[in-house]
């Protein structure tokens, strides 16, 4: 705990922290005028994925400390944490998991390279769970375009497969341009060429990804139009048009089930 945070809980100070405990995230505590309250350990609130999600747990802080600052009794903020989830109806394009189609697929609205950071921590974290992690990864074309080219090379540290795609509203890129740049940055980061696909459009895109999932990977998506995407992640079949047949090398079957 940083010095001075410290010196404000002495001095009475009312703080919202978190503290080391069992379970991943920790504990949520309130200090307040020399009390400390327990609100609840991270794992439990269903929109942290069991403590993983760390901007959910800052989220949650954030929420904690306003409702409390309010007057709100904690056993309210506790009784909405455990409740509050990170579903579609609840929070549409954040951080939604379906498991339907005997694998995971995460939606989540991450379109730039902070977002994408904060979403690639939790991934690392699920790494292991999983066999292969199959991204599909946009930025809005009115980024620079070393943006975009951080963007592709960010996108190298989490997934396996990647498919880049491009935003429907080019806001003044030509097409392909986006994609050019994402895909420029991630073989620049020595990612392989045979492991990334560049499609324009965003159903498509989407499509492909879930096409190429087998029982036990991970597919994240991150949409422009969420409610179109999540629908069609709810809707999807195995054999629709876009559906694609995945080809590995004995290298990559034995890396990717090393590290599953």
């Amino acid at each position: 705990m940083p010095d001075i945070l410290r010196q404000h809980i002495e001095d009475g100070g009312l703080a919202v922290v978190r503290e080391a405990g069992r379970s991943p995230g920790g504990e949520i505590v309130i200090h307040d005028d020399g009390d400390s309250i327990h609100v609840m350990r991270a794992a439990e609130i269903p929109a942290t994925l069991g403590g993983l999600a760390e901007f959910n747990v800052q989220n949650a802080m954030g929420a904690v400390a306003m409702a409390y600052a309010q007057g709100v009794p904690v056993n309210v903020i506790r009784m909405a944490l455990s409740t509050y989830t990170n579903s579609f109806e609840h929070s549409p394009g954040r951080l939604n998991v379906f498991d339907g189609h005997g694998f995971r697929v995460i939606l989540d609205y991450a379109h730039n390279p902070a977002g994408l950071q904060a979403l690639g921590d939790l991934i690392l974290k699920m790494r292991s769970r999983h066999r292969r992690v199959i991204g599909m990864i946009n930025i809005p074309g009115d980024r620079r375009d070393d943006d975009m080219r951080e963007m592709g090379a960010l996108a190298t540290r989490y997934f396996d497969e990647i498919i880049f795609r491009e935003d429907p509203a080019r806001r003044g890129r030509r097409p392909g341009e986006i994609v050019a740049l994402l895909a420029e940055g991630a073989l620049a980061a020595g990612f392989p060429e045979e492991r990334i696909k560049r499609i324009l459009e965003e159903d498509e895109a989407a499509d492909i990804c879930l096409g190429m999932a087998q029982p036990g990977d991970l597919v994240v998506l991150t949409p422009t139009d969420v409610e179109a995407m999540w629908q069609q992640v709810l809707t999807y079949r195995s054999g629709t048009r876009f559906d694609v047949e995945v080809e590995r090398t004995d290298e990559q079957e034995d890396s990717w089930r090393k590290s599953a």
